[in-house]
């Protein structure tokens, strides 16, 4: 398999929208919003949580506590570059299958 122009646009688009999925995740997850992520809210439960698919951080709450998992964290991003791949060679394929 060679590494094309065409594959490496879709790879990039696809790590694109992993990474722009998980950035929004994180104010869509949080139960205050983007304040929250912020720190600029006046919620007096406000849990963070970050990470999509798989929730990887959690922060706050009435009784406080701090779960960073780093193996969801392993996962996503595995995720995340399946995905990625996933699309650059599903771009590849478009190309090709329009050049016949």
């Amino acid at each position: 398999m060679t590494f094309s122009r065409t594959f490496s646009n879709g790879f990039l688009i696809g790590l694109f929208i992993f990474t722009l999925a998980n950035l929004l995740a994180a104010p869509l997850l949080s139960d205050c919003g983007l304040p929250a992520i912020l720190g600029t809210d006046s919620c007096a439960d406000d849990i963070v949580r970050a990470g999509f698919p798989l929730i990887f951080f959690e922060q706050g709450g009435f009784a406080f506590r701090s779960i960073f998992n780093l193996p969801y964290l392993g996962l996503d991003i595995l995720i995340g570059l399946v995905f990625a791949v996933l699309c650059g060679l599903l771009v590849r394929w478009f190309e090709n299958r329009s050049a016949l």
